[in-house]
């Protein structure tokens, strides 16, 4: 093993042993699994992957399983000729073959034309591959060289002229390809498939764009039943073209390929669900899918971008597709069982969004959403054991927190959550990130209305981990720059909408006129701000609507203005003498109490071209409607 391997340094532990080749490698791998532990195997290259599953039944007998395909598959798709000769009779889209010694019979008779290409016949990554533009450039050819006819891009490839150029010049051209990977499991059954659309440097996928043509996928369909009859298990890698006549396929790796990370972090993630196949770790069948709505970058790191971050990548995703593959965004909502959470899944499922319901039960979102369409609920051990693909997501809404009553064991473990939603959320690189945080970073000592430019100064353990979810935040900005991410300062909800807690100070005023007792207030010149439950969620979706690249990091979103305790509590006893024909009075106790809470949220008012229009008679009234409801 490299020491200086990039992967030596991503994973827990790293050892050695000997290189493949060796005699002593098999018996030493045996070995380091026993020291190891190890349950699975899973090979790196074409030359380990044969090696392997030609000592699978050794290493199976040790205890150690293999994900790997059979030895007759890698044999056959190792021997380029033969792979494209014997599976042609199944579908004829592999690139035809001739052999060394009949080549200059076929050219006489103007029965092959060039340009051609000769690969050496079990060769891998473009080594050894020779253009051939006329028959003097045979000499270079050796018995150990195929030739094969050209894939040559069709007429609308944008690569095509680029490619044609190349050739000229007999420099193999390596700028595109179609790359097809097909993933079953252990037993062969298909559990997902997908194409990229791959712009290639030295014949290394450097940028990939999600591809779908039912062309393809029929003649594709055509050879899994006899892959799957001659042993194909796990990944298989197709490289062709689409060429003026048709799909010609060149190439098949068995195993992961370079750009595996790529699609796992768009959701395609299939060295998760082979393993979790391989050791029986899920009870149910495992299906891939990709995220359609992002293409791909690898230089020095993988990144995956949303194709509306770019005007002319989805442009040239259109030319290739002929069609928009991805046309709703997926949104998860965590805290999907809360306050806020349940009036604005209500409020997006309006406003057309597939909405992931996130929450601690699923049991509980379950009975609130089974009954809606376009919601699909998970709870939090669905993240980690894989049900819930974070690469398919292309919006995060973090409305799952402790509320302020909680106590700080809840808002501990509330923390510990939001570290490893948004660490995924980095890994991942989700386009979009709104983090639900709270007025009470501010305080209470600072003169109002505060912008986000007054000085953060929480008091309570609640405001402090609310901070602590936007410096968190803004670190996904670090690992993934192209994410944006924003956190929006709450002002306290209030209103009458499903998961209300009754602890806000109106709630309390209606309790008690709905129960005909007195309103104790002391002073009651106390200014608050109070926003609408129905405001909020309607706020996240004008946000929504907003361009996200122009997001601050973070904005203020509560009321115009304020008001007095005196005035809620006098609200509550108007509407109670309303809608009930109460007489409940006010009692206001004459003692000086300074307080005034409140923000300006003038930059969310201005971004979103949005403001708040419900009322305290609003909120009141909704009140009092959800508290008759309930009883």
């Amino acid at each position: 093993m490299n020491p200086m391997a990039f992967g030596a340094y991503e994973c827990d532990v790293m050892d050695y042993v000997p290189i493949i080749y060796s005699k002593d490698y098999i018996p030493e791998l045996i070995d380091k699994c026993y020291k190891h532990k190890i349950d699975l195997i899973i090979p790196g290259s074409d030359d380990e992957a044969l090696i392997l599953a030609e000592h699978k039944s050794m290493l199976e007998e040790n205890g150690f399983k293999v994900l790997v395909s059979d030895e007759k598959l890698i044999s056959l798709i190792r021997d380029k000729a033969k792979m494209c000769d014997e599976l042609s009779s199944i579908s004829d889209v592999f690139v035809k073959n001739y052999d060394f010694e009949e080549i200059k019979l076929l050219i006489k008779n103007n029965e092959i034309s060039f340009p051609l290409i000769a690969k050496p016949r079990d060769g891998y990554a473009s080594k050894g591959i020779e253009i051939l533009l006329e028959e003097k450039d045979l000499v270079r050819v050796t018995n150990q060289h195929i030739i094969q006819e050209l894939a040559i891009p069709h007429k609308g490839d944008p690569f095509r002229q680029a490619y044609l150029q190349q050739i000229s010049k007999k420099v193999n051209s390596q700028l595109s390809e179609i790359s097809i990977q097909i993933v079953t499991n252990k037993n062969g059954d298909l559990m997902g498939r997908m194409a990229s659309y791959n712009k290639l440097n030295n014949g290394v996928p450097i940028e990939i764009i999600p591809y779908d043509n039912e062309y393809i996928w029929s003649e594709i369909d055509k050879l899994i039943p006899m892959l799957k009859q001659l042993g194909h298990r796990g990944p298989l890698n197709i490289q062709g073209r689409l060429t003026d006549k048709g799909l010609k396929l060149f190439e098949m790796n068995a195993r992961f390929t370079g750009i595996t990370g790529l699609r796992a972090i768009m959701g395609f993630n299939e060295v998760e669900c082979c393993i979790k196949d391989w050791l029986n770790l899920s009870n149910k069948n495992e299906t891939l899918k990709l995220n359609y709505g992002r293409f791909g970058i690898r230089q020095t790191t993988d990144k995956i971008i949303s194709l509306n971050k770019n005007k002319r990548i989805k442009e040239l995703s259109l030319s290739i597709n002929k069609k928009e593959l991805k046309t709703g965004k997926i949104i998860l909502v965590t805290g999907a069982s809360g306050y806020l959470g349940q009036t604005l899944i209500k409020k997006l499922l309006k406003s057309k969004y597939e909405v992931w319901a996130l929450s601690r039960n699923k049991f509980k979102i379950e009975k609130l959403y089974n009954h809606l369409e376009g919601v699909k609920c998970f709870e939090y051990d669905d993240i980690k054991n894989g049900s819930l693909s974070i690469g398919l997501v292309d919006i995060i809404i973090h409305c799952g927190f402790a509320r302020p009553h909680k106590g700080n064991a809840e808002i501990t473990d509330s923390l510990n959550f939001t570290n490893q939603l948004f660490n995924l959320a980095a890994i991942h690189q989700i386009p979009v990130i709104i983090n639900i945080s709270s007025q009470s970073v501010y305080g209470t000592k600072q003169a109002i209305y505060w912008t986000e430019k007054t000085k953060v100064m929480p008091e309570t353990i609640y405001a402090q981990a609310k901070y602590c979810t936007e410096l968190m935040a803004e670190n996904i900005k670090l690992i993934s720059k192209h994410s944006n991410v924003t956190s929006l300062r709450l002002s306290s909800l209030a209103g009458g909408q499903e998961g209300l807690v009754p602890v806000d100070i109106i709630s309390k005023f209606v309790i008690n006129v709905i129960n005909n007792e007195t309103i104790e207030v002391i002073d009651g010149k106390q200014k608050l701000q109070r926003l609408d439950i129905r405001d909020a969620a309607d706020g996240i979706i004008a946000l929504l609507k907003t361009n996200s690249d122009e997001w601050e990091t973070v904005y203020n979103l509560g009321m115009e203005g304020s008001y007095t305790v005196l005035e809620m509590a006098d609200m509550a006893t108007k509407i109670g003498k309303e809608m009930l024909g109460s007489n409940v009075i006010v009692n206001v106790k004459a003692e000086k109490i300074d307080l005034e809470l409140g923000m300006d949220s003038n930059r969310f008012y201005s971004l979103t071209k949005w403001k708040p229009r419900y009322s305290l008679k609003d909120i009141v009234e909704s009140l009092f409607k959800y508290y008759r409801k309930e009883r």
